[in-house]
């Protein structure tokens, strides 16, 4: 005994070691078991579905900036901006006073040649022979009074004109009715002075030869009516001229107040006689015409109604029914109407205003169709179809306010924003909706594709290896197994379907520490 205690103090360190080890052996025998070192969830059915989330812009399905193809003076009160109309409704009109007086002229005209067709089929009597001989008789005479008339004026337009150059401005040149007339009034311009001397010599040529062409009234007519232009011309720029001279000590401002009245008068005077030779060269050109007219229908009558004659009448009639459809398609082009029933957005056209051709004037938004257009990511284009449908939200009702569409196109080619492609889609709500207004912010989600009915798994369980697709399933507390499966459609929401190597309720991992 007294041995075994000194043996025990002498090992006393020994002995602590042996307790301990004995103690150690114990606890690794009995321990409970280690915590996993992973995380796991079930395999679940369910749907997968395939979504692109996007922004766009709302618009209207239909705008449309409407123009007229010809120009005029606008005579109705426009439509207002914010005004609703309906579709066929007048928006604007044009002055078609001048279209109207010509439509009823032709309109005359195809009165005249059908009752002249009907005149031709029925046969020609004597009393209406010789009611068109009378008809010519009195043409004639007024193609005689016409022709006298436009000679009056002829002449008094060449009285006009003598009077402008010799009696109110020739005192303002040098040496005026030779050659080389030289002009007494100070002006910078020289290339304006050059201009007005050499007009005034040529205009004292001319005058030299307006001596009657021995019959030939329309070539005398047309000399003087180049030679009354040429003088309009000199006198406008004699006016501009005057315009510029300034006083001096060589000619005070009552001279120079002298000459611009003189310059006015005369060139007053020529605008009025050339207007009234013009009037009166257009009613002889009328009464010609009627002259024209009623020799022909006087030939027509005498001539009988061969086949011939019948179809040149029925030509006639074609070419005035022409007429008239071009008038009336002039008059359609003088209204602008409303396309469809929708609202004015723009409005420029003013009562009384001269517009231009082709110049958009007033602009209409459709009613209650509303369209949004998006710019889809080229990584995302490939996933979309026209038909998908959409969840779409407006930011001025929230996210809880949703709205159905379906994507109706998308665009083949590119639009590069900030260097980066993307691809034009469009997308149409379904049905109408008053809530919706153009320029509002659309949040969308696109559904591009759905499993219904399948099994899933979170896709960042699946992982890659030796280009073949594996999750880890557990095998013990610590332990995994790796097992091969065939993955489908990429859920938006993190999820992945899985076609073969799993079973519903089958527990996989998700995560396991190093």
């Amino acid at each position: 005994m007294t041995t075994l205690l000194q043996y025990t103090k002498a090992h006393k360190f020994l002995m602590i070691l042996l307790v301990l080890a004995i103690a150690g052996v114990g606890y690794y025998f009995t321990r409970p078991p280690a915590a996993p070192n992973y995380e796991t969830t079930l395999v679940k059915k369910g749907n997968v579905i395939q979504e692109v989330s996007i922004t766009g812009k709302v618009e209207s399905d239909s705008v449309v900036s409407l123009a007229f193809e010809r120009g005029g003076r606008v005579v109705s009160e426009p439509i207002p901006v914010g005004a609703h109309v309906r579709r066929g409704d007048p928006l604007v009109r044009l002055d078609t006073k001048e279209l109207d007086a010509l439509r009823l002229q032709a309109q005359a005209n195809l009165d005249v040649e059908l009752a002249n067709l009907a005149q031709l089929k029925s046969g020609t009597r004597s009393e209406d022979i010789a009611v068109s001989e009378a008809q010519v008789r009195s043409a004639q005479s007024a193609v005689t009074d016409a022709h006298a008339s436009l000679q009056d004026k002829l002449a008094s337009a060449g009285t006009t004109a003598d009077d402008a150059i010799f009696n109110k401005t020739d005192y303002l040149f040098e040496n005026p009715r030779t050659a080389n007339p030289r002009s007494i009034f100070p002006v910078a311009d020289q290339q304006l002075v050059a201009r007005i001397e050499q007009e005034r010599e040529q205009l004292t040529q001319a005058l030299k030869q307006l001596t009657p062409s021995g019959g030939d009234f329309e070539a005398d007519l047309s000399l003087h009516k180049t030679y009354f232009n040429d003088v309009k011309v000199y006198l406008d720029d004699l006016a501009s001229a005057i315009n510029a001279v300034t006083p001096s000590s060589l000619f005070s401002q009552t001279t120079i107040d002298g000459w611009k009245a003189n310059v006015s008068i005369a060139r007053t005077n020529m605008n009025t006689v050339m207007s009234a030779l013009l009037s009166s060269e257009q009613a002889y050109r009328a009464a010609d015409a009627a002259l024209v007219i009623a020799n022909n229908q006087l030939a027509l009558k005498k001539a009988g109604a061969t086949p011939e004659a019948v179809s040149a009448e029925e030509a006639k009639i074609r070419s005035v029914s022409a007429t008239i459809a071009n008038y009336d398609a002039q008059m359609t082009k003088s209204v602008i109407s409303a396309p469809f029933s929708g609202t004015v957005t723009t409005q420029n056209a003013k009562l009384g205003e001269t517009v231009a051709p082709n110049v958009p004037v007033v602009a209409l938004m459709s009613d209650g169709v509303f369209k949004i257009t998006a710019n889809i990511p080229e990584v995302d284009v490939a996933k979309l179809t026209v038909g998908d449908s959409a969840r779409v939200t407006l930011d001025a009702y929230g996210a809880d306010v949703l709205f159905k569409a379906t994507v109706s196109s998308i665009d083949p080619a590119e639009t590069v924003i900030e260097g980066v492609s993307t691809y034009k889609a469009t997308l149409r709500f379904e049905g109408r909706d008053a809530r919706i207004r153009s320029g509002m912010t659309a949040n969308i989600d696109i559904s591009t594709d759905k499993r219904e009915n399948v099994l899933y798994v979170p896709a960042r369980s699946v992982f890659n290896k030796d280009g073949k697709k594996y999750v880890r399933v557990p095998d013990g507390q610590t332990l995994t197994v790796d097992t091969e499966v065939t993955t489908g459609l990429r859920g938006s929401d993190g999820s992945i379907e899985v076609l073969s190597g799993l079973s519903e309720g089958q527990t996989i991992v998700t995560f396991q520490a190093k």
